[in-house]
This record gives structure tokens, C-alpha cells and sequence, in this order.
């Protein structure tokens, strides 16, 4: 019997994840998310929240931190903060850095945010008109699947071809993975540049990533990431707010840290 090398210390809580790591003269991020699923941010009243104890800075659509969009081998990422449109539910709008995590909570929810909603976009083949084709594999290998075997012009003639076919419906959860860490950062800037306390799956795609977005050498953003705490894929690269269609044959150091 094999055992895991990290697996006593996970178990005994000694493995330490990104937000284990406390620093001196840390300052906290608390991050405001969209409470509609689809439309545009029209007005963000941070008046209170700018006055609000220990705050230290607020972002939002309209005061908004300068990233840049960082290409990937999936294509181009999603940055927050750079307009003020709505694609989904919980989608980061604001950003508030305080002296304490409570300090930045707290102001966050005196944002007063109004917005111009429209109907939630819940179906996929309604968007398939207007997805975009996957770009080539990371080896150049073209986005094309096939999944028919040959002789077989259609899904449904292979359906109506079969000796048996069972039909159900299966109802999954919204939300379930069971991450043994939070999503959280903890970042650091001094001589050497920036380095991230971060659960990932892939250090060096990060850490590019990161560079780009701040517009940094490569070199000088490092990703550490020494215990994996069930990451799943949400972890694996920056966000992603593009609908993409695969083609079948046939058918279809600052005081900025955030924790």
C-alpha cells in the first residue's frame, strides 16, 4: 500500500495553503460580486465606503485598477473591474482593500449598486450562434473532434440505430466542489518583484499570466504553491468569460494584498 507524501500533513493541518501566510503590514481585499446574472453595472455610490474606517483604496468599473488582458493557449482571459458589463451571477463588480479583512467586508457592503438588468442567458444552444471556434491545441493540433465512426453520418441516426436506448434526466448541483483551500491570494512585492501565495494547478501558467496582466517581466513573478488543495480547474489559469464552440464533423509589496 502506497501512501500520499503530503497526506499527514493535510490531515493534521500542518500543510500550509495561500491564505496561511500572514505577513507584517499586510493590508486585506474583500471583493463585491454582481447580484444579477446578466446586463450592466449602471451606477456604483462608494461615497460611504471611501470614508469608511481603515479603508485603504475601492475599485470598481468606474475607478478601475489597470490590467491587461493576458493571452493564453485558450485564448484571451478575463480581467474584472475593466468594464461594466455582466455576464453571471456573483461575477466580480468592486474591490475594496482595508487594514483588516472586517474593515474591508464591512465597507464593501455600503456600496450602493444599481444596474440595467436583462434576462439571464441560461441556454446553450441559444448562445451558439454567437460562440466563437475553439483556437488550436497547445501542440497546434486543429479544435475538430470526431466522434462519429465512419459510415455514421449523424448522432441521431446512431440513436435510431441502436439496439437499446435509455432516456433520463439528471439533476447536479450548481456548485460542487469541496476544496480543501479557499479561494484566496496572498501577494507580496519587494526587490525581486511579485510574489503569490495562491492554490493553482499550474505555477508557471499563473505566475505569466500574472505578469501580463500587471505588465511585469516574466521573470519577476513567482507563483508558490507547495500543497495542492483540490484545486479542481476553477484554479487552473485566470478567469475566462468567452463562449467557445468546438467543431464536430457532421454535428455539431504594496500595501495591496489580497487575501
Amino acid at each position: 500500500m502506497t501512501s500520499r507524501v503530503d497526506g499527514a500533513w493535510k490531515v493534521t493541518g500542518r500543510a500550509k495553503y495561500g491564505a496561511d501566510h500572514n505577513l507584517p503590514g499586510m493590508a486585506y481585499g474583500y471583493v463585491l460580486l454582481s447580484t444579477i446574472a446578466h446586463g450592466e453595472v449602471a451606477a456604483m455610490d462608494t461615497t460611504a465606503t471611501k470614508s469608511a474606517p481603515g479603508v485603504i483604496g475601492v475599485y470598481s468599473p468606474f475607478d478601475s485598477l489597470v490590467l491587461r488582458t493576458p493571452a493564453t493557449f485558450l485564448g484571451e482571459t478575463w480581467v474584472p473591474l475593466q468594464d461594466r458589463e455582466v455576464a453571471y451571477y456573483g461575477q466580480p463588480i468592486g474591490f475594496v482593500v482595508a487594514e483588516t479583512f472586517e474593515q474591508a467586508r464591512d465597507a464593501a457592503q455600503l456600496i450602493e449598486v444599481s444596474y440595467h438588468e436583462r434576462p439571464a442567458l441560461t441556454s446553450l444552444e441559444d448562445g451558439l450562434a454567437s460562440a466563437e471556434d475553439a483556437p488550436p491545441a497547445m501542440d497546434g493540433a486543429p479544435p475538430t473532434i470526431a466522434v462519429l465512426a465512419d459510415g455514421v453520418e449523424s448522432i441521431e441516426d446512431a440513436l435510431a440505430a441502436s439496439p437499446v436506448v435509455v432516456e433520463a434526466t439528471y439533476s447536479t448541483a450548481t456548485q460542487n466542489h469541496a476544496a480543501m483551500e479557499p479561494h484566496s491570494a496572498v501577494a507580496v512585492w519587494d526587490a525581486d518583484g511579485l510574489t503569490i501565495y495562491s492554490g493553482n494547478q499550474g505555477s508557471d501558467l499563473q505566475a505569466s499570466e500574472l505578469a501580463a496582466a500587471l505588465a511585469e517581466e516574466p521573470g519577476s513573478v513567482h507563483a508558490i504553491n507547495p500543497f495542492v488543495g483540490g484545486p479542481s480547474a476553477a484554479r487552473a489559469v485566470l478567469p475566462y468569460r468567452r463562449s467557445w464552440r468546438r467543431r464536430r464533423p457532421r454535428c455539431s509589496a504594496g500595501r495591496s494584498r489580497p487575501r
